[in-house]
């Protein structure tokens, strides 16, 4: 009998202990981290950039460039990773000097997304340009000045005349764009050399195709990101404006 009563009391000590638990302070729900663009966009008040580049190096200025000035949302994809639907649900696409041309090309020309190249061999891929119509100042031709040639245009960022984009001579791409593309910039003493131009949305590019985004050339180079002046950082900054509708 004794037996019986003291198993009674721990069945009913158990299940107190199991009602307890089961009623107990509810733990807070895990917040998982964003799986797509669309997520990582919503976090970012609907601003966001696939970059297709490298994470560290002179990419990596350019990222915490656009993340702490832009306050965008940025997923780093390589030219081996990147794909044209893995381009969908961002608010601008930006290309690296640092890619393989050849994995880009037009990958992204017919998408409703601005994109920003500082490759100057995709120009004729994305209609900037004819197809021999790029280069690089490098090496003994190495420069830090541009000139401004389209003050009135917002990517100038009310620069005028020659500016120092670099502190000291660096690297720089150049594109020979074609009638329709606005040139807002080229080496001094050579308008045939564009370092900044662009195309609007609905203009047409060189292959005949209207564009259903802005794009933006840029001169900026792998590895001179570091060399930049604050000039050059303010007409960086007006083509992600002016790219993405914001200024």
């Amino acid at each position: 009998m004794t037996r019986r009563i003291i198993g009674a009391a721990f069945a009913a000590l158990f299940l107190v202990a199991l009602t307890a638990c089961s009623f107990g302070p509810s733990r807070p729900p895990v917040t998982n981290q964003p799986s797509s663009p669309a997520a990582a966009k919503d976090q970012s008040n609907g601003k966001s950039v696939l970059f297709v580049g490298q994470e560290g190096g002179g990419d990596g200025i350019v990222i915490k460039r656009l993340k702490e000035k832009h306050g965008m949302n940025v997923t780093v994809l390589s030219d081996k990773e990147v794909t044209t639907e893995k381009a969908n649900g961002f608010t601008l696409i930006y290309v690296s000097e640092s890619v393989n041309s050849g994995r880009i090309k037009d990958k992204f020309i017919g998408l409703p997304i601005p994109a920003i190249y500082a490759e100057p061999q995709v120009s004729a891929d994305i209609g900037m340009s004819g197809p021999d119509g790029y280069g690089k100042l490098e090496k003994d031709n190495a420069a830090k000045t541009i000139q401004i040639k389209d003050a009135k245009h917002p990517i100038a960022a009310g620069l005028e005349g020659t500016v120092d984009v670099y502190k000291d001579n660096g690297n720089m791409g150049w594109v020979t764009p074609e009638e329709g593309v606005a040139v807002i910039a080229t080496v001094p003493d050579d308008e045939q050399k564009a370092v900044i131009a662009a195309l609007d949305k609905g203009a047409k590019n060189t292959r005949g195709q209207s564009l259903a985004a802005r794009e933006v050339f840029l001169y900026m180079m792998f590895g001179e990101e570091i060399n930049q002046t604050e000039s050059g950082w303010k007409l960086f900054d007006a083509a992600v404006n002016w790219a993405t509708g914001t200024k």
